[in-house]
């Protein structure tokens, strides 16, 4: 069952239990209301349990007939054929075969259309399985930012999630013996609205680099994706942390105050401490009494510095700058538990695809690829940190 079907039956639970309150309350046309929005539910939901199903039926058959059976042989035919219409090779109807099934479970939200009239390229491909991986173990290393945030795979281009809003809630009422027991308050509830964006790039791929070898070629495929989807995550990711509102934090005690006052305790115990290299080397020079460095080592993963037992994620000053304002330049300190704070929606693949007719690849008789990847950045709960800014000294 995929996550949209188990929000939408968390809202049927929640709406038929409203009906049953309006009931209960003898308000009839409030109970009718509610009503409709229980049959609308319950139909959505099957609507999308039959969609599920037959997603899984054509995944099932995705594998061609005949002598490929093996999932693993089957994988590395879709590599191989890969490989050739991303370097423009001729393809042969047994190569568009494979494609065709590999590709299959993702076309409905990744493909939107044809790419060329060339006949060897009128064909997109998803990266395979393998090199995917490849990808996301490159942008861990390229520190990308979406390790902090929250990463959600979504098999649709836009949907919703429900969440709980984090308001006062009061106690249960004590009830005597034999006494009618009380209502109590509800629930509230908030929605976060997604929408798949498209990103995607152009890369120029010249004949040398077409003719290496196939394991050459998904190397740099691979590493050009991974670089240029660290440098979309990491804009998008700084721009939502921006967006939220910026206080002043005097000196480390005020630093301390956002962990021990301003945030939630149960925030605070999984908070980090995300700055740029300005901010980094601020907390880096800062002594106790004793002239004893504050910043301690974190002794699960060398080379990493913690303050007050909080790991510190640091950003180049390229990537998250300092707020000058004429002689005064404000270092960024975030804190918070940034999983918490935003998430990431995303389809989790790239679609390729290459032309040596299109764009400038006639004109220079090379090859271009193009890559595309969808996501969309939200915002999932304001309170679960703080955007602070120290002044530099």
């Amino acid at each position: 069952m995929n996550r949209e079907i188990r929000d939408l039956q968390t809202r049927l639970a929640a709406a038929e239990q409203a009906v049953r309150l309006a009931i209960g309350e003898g308000n009839v046309s409030e109970a009718e209301k509610r009503m409709e929005e229980v049959r609308a539910l319950r139909k959505q939901i099957a609507m999308l349990e039959e969609l599920d199903a037959q997603a899984k039926a054509e995944a099932r058959n995705a594998m061609p007939a005949g002598e490929v059976r093996d999932r693993h042989e089957f994988e590395a035919r879709y590599t191989k054929a890969f490989v050739k219409a991303v370097a423009r090779r001729g393809l042969t109807a047994d190569d568009r075969e494979v494609i065709a099934a590999y590709n299959r479970p993702f076309r409905a939200a990744m493909h939107e259309g044809g790419v060329t009239t060339d006949p060897d390229g009128d064909v997109s491909v998803v990266v395979p399985e393998d090199v995917q991986t490849r990808i996301n173990q490159l942008m861990r290393q390229f520190d990308d930012l979406s390790d902090v945030v929250r990463v959600e795979t979504v098999n649709t281009l836009s949907g919703s999630r429900v969440l709980e809003k984090d308001s006062d809630m009061v106690p249960f009422q004590e009830v005597g013996e034999y006494s009618q027991i009380p209502e109590t308050d509800n629930p509230q509830f908030t929605t976060v609205v997604y929408k798949l964006t498209k990103f995607g790039g152009i890369l120029p791929l010249t004949d040398e680099l077409l003719a290496d070898s196939d394991q050459n070629i998904l190397s740099y495929v691979a590493d050009w994706c991974a670089r240029k989807a660290v440098v979309t995550r990491n804009t998008k990711i700084i721009g939502l942390l921006s967006a939220l509102p910026q206080v002043d934090l005097a000196d480390l005690d005020a630093i301390k105050r956002v962990l021990n006052v301003d945030l939630d305790p149960a925030i605070s115990r999984s908070a980090v401490v995300l700055t740029n290299q300005d901010g980094y080397h601020w907390l880096d020079t800062r002594k106790d009494e004793m002239g004893r460095y504050l910043l301690t080592d974190d002794p699960t993963q060398p080379g990493r510095q913690l303050f007050k037992g909080r790991p510190i994620r640091v950003v180049s000053n390229r990537r998250l700058p300092s707020v000058v304002d004429g002689d005064t330049v404000k270092a960024p300190i975030i804190i918070g538990n940034l999983r918490q704070l935003a998430v990431v929606f995303t389809r989790g693949r790239f679609e390729l695809a290459s032309t040596r007719i299109g764009g400038q690849a006639w004109r220079t008789y090379s090859t271009e690829l193009r890559a595309i990847m969808r996501e969309d950045y939200q915002l999932w709960d304001q309170a679960a940190a703080v955007y602070g800014l120290v002044t530099l000294s």
